[in-house]
């Protein structure tokens, strides 16, 4: 537990350090973040030993800096760019199996090209949130959603859990746990808010605060047990040991990868900071 918290801090305070840095700054940790949680899956898939597919991740990294420029940038010549960065990745995935067919499977492929595809779209919805107007704030919105949903749901689950949500892919998640998570995120989110007004004197939009809150606890399970099915199927514990105590970056993020596009989505429909 000593481990876990020394670790929970320092992680607050270099997430925070890269927050208020300069946009560039940011836009490469999440960039370098996206590498990261990509080689972790292909380690544990065992892609990472496969030399010319491991290599393929590289354009799901350049995908995820590609796609959060597009979002910045609504020039034609941006979407052209990414387009054709995801058509060489194909192109390449299909001379691969042209031309290394006898140990370049379908299967493999085809497990490749999906982890660096969701892990770089997922991610990437970060660099736009960012360079939003009050972008710092929406971002922080997004993990404190995020993390008190799983705290709401890991005290309830703790206390009260006995109808397992999935008792194969993550044991210790109950239904009871599930929605002690709204619970969490909700109580999170109206703090939050208090603090905006009253201590920032920053205008928020209450009402929407919530529905990112709500919106956190619904999708963060649904990504976290996803990642877990991908670690029971090739039995290992942990992604990896960046984190000690947690694990590596997917172990830590897993909750962030569908509630980030869903915060950006709301942002851009209400304005819910400012």
């Amino acid at each position: 537990m000593k481990t876990r918290l020394i670790t929970s801090g320092v992680g607050a305070a270099l997430f925070f350090v890269l927050l208020l840095a300069p946009p560039i700054v940011f836009q490469l940790a999440t960039v370098i973040v996206t590498g990261i949680a990509t080689y972790e899956i292909y380690t544990v898939t065992g892609i990472a030993k496969k030399l010319p597919l491991a290599i393929s991740g590289c354009f799901g990294i350049a995908f995820c800096a590609l796609l959060g420029c597009m979002h910045l940038n609504d020039k034609v010549i941006t979407y052209d760019i990414c387009l054709l960065c995801l058509s060489l990745y194909i192109a390449f995935m299909f001379c691969l199996m042209v031309f290394d067919h006898k140990n370049v499977k379908l299967a493999d492929v085809s497990v490749a090209f999906f982890v660096s595809i969701f892990v770089a779209v997922l991610f990437s919805y970060l660099i736009p949130l960012r360079e939003a107007e009050n972008g710092i704030l929406i971002i922080i919105a997004l993990f404190v959603g995020t993390w008190c949903a799983d705290s709401g749901a890991y005290f309830i689950g703790i206390h009260f859990g006995k109808h397992k949500m999935a008792p194969v892919l993550s044991p210790k998640k109950s239904w009871e746990g599930f929605f002690g998570g709204f619970l969490g995120s909700t109580v999170g989110m109206l703090i939050y808010a208090g603090v905006l007004n009253f201590i920032l004197k920053v205008p928020c939009n209450e009402a929407a605060l919530i529905a990112v809150g709500l919106g956190c606890a619904a999708l963060g399970p649904v990504s976290d047990i996803a990642t877990s099915a991908i670690k029971r199927e090739f039995n290992v514990k942990d992604y990896g040991t960046l984190f000690p105590g947690h694990g590596g970056i997917l172990d830590r993020f897993d909750s962030v990868l569908l509630t980030t596009p869903f915060v950006y989505f709301i942002s851009q429909v209400f304005e819910i900071i400012g």
